[in-house]
């Protein structure tokens, strides 16, 4: 670790994770901010210099930032300072924050998904994610004011902050995780299916959201099954994320060796639950249909090679902010038994959660 101003800072001032985070995000220094789902412990990293790090080699250790695109490009952060705080108490109440009008963005969501349902009734396509963005000015926006609501409101999601001066801020509280590998031991998710939680965790799907779940978990099997060995599934549970519940299955097993770790991602990104099956179609399908650009929202973010462990997880319920104005990320999964005004509802449910932090 180089002995620069921020490991100076940490060691005679003994600041805590939020001041450090306030100092570089000023400097305008590339940092990462993440909490693991079901920890009380923040992680920081801080990189001394502003060089943007591209990423394509998954030999090299830091933190990778990449999206949905894989085609675009992939981003690391070289951690100079790295360290660990326990999460300051917050009141999660939030300011509030005003959405653009909606109505033609419901209009051209719902024209989207009903284009989707036909494509997956008339092509090989079986389901395909569709998302939206939202844009929500945030006046009175602070960083860590907004960040410490969301590490104390979703305590079993992944919370984190990223920036770059030279790409963005971004901010999010994901349920899934891509990869997590220690050891050439590796576990892994299928996640799909989304219902309001209500105080139930034990409550009925429908048979859309089943079989949503069935085809992620099925995907993975097929592609895994040549590549690992010892390949395990968990039986189905209902998790809860926020206010939302999802179907999941836990899924482990062992690489061959560690360089076969590219490949893993590679084939796992993007995941069923957030592109659709087969893979290639509903990717292409999106990348001609969608009315946005998804830039890193739905592509994954982690540590990579760090003390023999990666851990990487998808970029969901994500926020870019730009100035004092949020660009919300959101989607749902749709297949041949969608209702396109179901699925904008979705939407909303989704993009309500995200804003209940501003």
């Amino acid at each position: 670790m180089q002995n620069n101003q921020y490991h100076h800072l940490k060691v005679k001032l003994k600041l805590k994770y939020s001041e450090q985070i306030e100092i570089a995000f000023k400097a305008q220094k590339p940092f990462v901010a993440f909490k693991n789902p079901n920890e009380s412990m923040v992680n920081v990293m801080i990189q001394q210099t502003n060089d943007l790090v591209e990423f394509n080699d998954f030999t090299k250790s830091g933190y990778v930032f990449a999206p949905f695109n894989s085609d675009e490009t992939a981003y690391l952060i070289q951690p100079d300072l790295y360290f660990k705080d326990k999460i300051e108490v917050f009141d999660v109440k939030s300011e509030g924050s005003k959405s653009i009008p909606l109505k033609q963005e419901q209009k051209s969501h719902i024209k989207i998904v009903k284009k989707a349902v036909e494509t997956i009734k008339e092509t090989k396509l079986t389901k395909v994610v569709i998302s939206r963005s939202e844009n929500v000015l945030v006046p009175k926006f602070d960083l860590m004011t907004v960040y410490n609501r969301l590490l104390n409101k979703y305590t079993n999601a992944y919370v984190y902050v990223w920036y770059h001066p030279k790409v963005g801020l971004w901010m999010g509280a994901t349920p899934e995780t891509l990869l997590r590998v220690k050891s050439n031991s590796f576990k892994t998710m299928a996640l799909a299916g989304t219902q309001s939680f209500n105080g139930d965790l034990n409550p009925s799907w429908g048979s859309k959201e089943i079989e949503e779940q069935q085809m992620v978990s099925s995907f993975i099997k097929k592609h895994l099954k040549h590549v690992v060995k010892d390949l395990r599934f968990s039986a189905v549970e209902t998790v809860r994320a926020g206010s939302l519940l999802h179907l999941k299955t836990n899924i482990s097993g062992h690489l061959f060796q560690a360089k076969d770790l590219a490949n893993l991602v590679q084939l796992l990104h993007p995941t069923p639950a957030v592109c659709g099956l087969p893979k290639q179609l509903s990717k292409t399908f999106i990348l001609n249909h969608e009315n946005h650009h998804r830039s890193f929202y739905s592509g994954y973010l982690g540590m990579i090679n760090m003390s023999d462990e990666t851990s990487l997880f998808v970029n969901l319920r994500c926020f870019q902010m730009k100035g004092d104005e949020a660009k919300l990320y959101i989607g749902g999964g749709v297949t041949a038994h969608s209702d396109a005004l179901k699925e904008w509802e979705e939407t909303i449910a989704k993009s309500n959660i995200i804003k209940a932090v501003f």
